[in-house]
């Protein structure tokens, strides 16, 4: 392979969608990977390079403080043309409170958008806490399309259901909604697969004409609900 291939960030890359994304899209692209714990990403990133990947930056760091988004970027954009970014970092209602959700889902978030704007190429290819940062995410998302389209660069956000993943398995043991959610959902639990293979198409240029929108992916949970509100009357 071209050492000339972009560069794709991804954050939480040791959770179960970023390290899902991480094995499709590096054969494509060179990896820049990030999430909290410096052993657990490094154990991830040689992982990755035995099986053929070539992953460029591995910094450990905790994306809700506000020098990190910084430095990763800047680490990620060194290494050659930064062609997306994967922000898989985030927290469910069993792993955290209220605060640290609304600090990793929305305020980490925000950070990682600016500092993108700032250096991003300009042309390349149940808990309240937790549904509003999802929420506000979408929001984020929609009000960027129309600036960074002007400079060629496109922004999409993913809902997905219940995933099998370390964090959904614990989520659906711990929380009587999740296992509620799971069992309405017309195709049960999703895998990682499935988000890596949507992540893979929007990052590509097939995806061109797809910005400012968000891809629920939750195996039809949303509208199971609302038939069964709407038969509920």
């Amino acid at each position: 392979m071209s050492d000339n291939r972009p560069v794709i960030l991804i954050t939480g890359a040791c959770g179960g969608m970023g390290q899902a994304c991480a094995r499709l899209l590096g054969h494509r692209y060179r990896l820049a990977l990030t999430d909290m714990d410096q052993a657990r990403l490094d154990i991830l990133a040689d992982t990755l390079a035995d099986e053929g990947h070539e992953v460029l930056v591995r910094i450990a760091g905790d994306m809700g403080d506000i020098t990190v988004p910084a430095t990763i970027v800047r680490a990620a954009r060194a290494e050659g043309r930064l062609a997306g970014v994967v922000h898989a970092a985030g927290l469910s209602p069993a792993l955290a409170p209220w605060d640290k959700i609304l600090m990793a889902n929305l305020v980490a978030t925000e950070r990682l958008l600016q500092q993108m704007v700032r250096v991003g190429d300009r042309y390349g290819a149940g808990s309240p806490a937790y549904n509003y940062s999802k929420a506000a995410v979408i929001r984020m998302c929609e009000r960027r399309a129309a600036a960074w389209a002007r400079v060629g660069r496109r922004i999409v956000s993913i809902s997905p259901g219940t995933m099998r993943t370390p964090m959904g398995v614990k989520e659906a043991a711990d929380n009587p909604a999740a296992r509620a959610a799971i069992v309405a959902t017309p195709f049960g639990m999703g895998s990682v697969l499935h988000i890596a293979n949507a992540v893979d198409f929007l990052l590509s240029e097939r995806a061109g004409f797809i910005t400012g929108t968000d891809l629920r992916i939750d195996g039809g949970l949303v509208p199971a609900i609302r038939q069964t509100r709407a038969a509920e009357g």
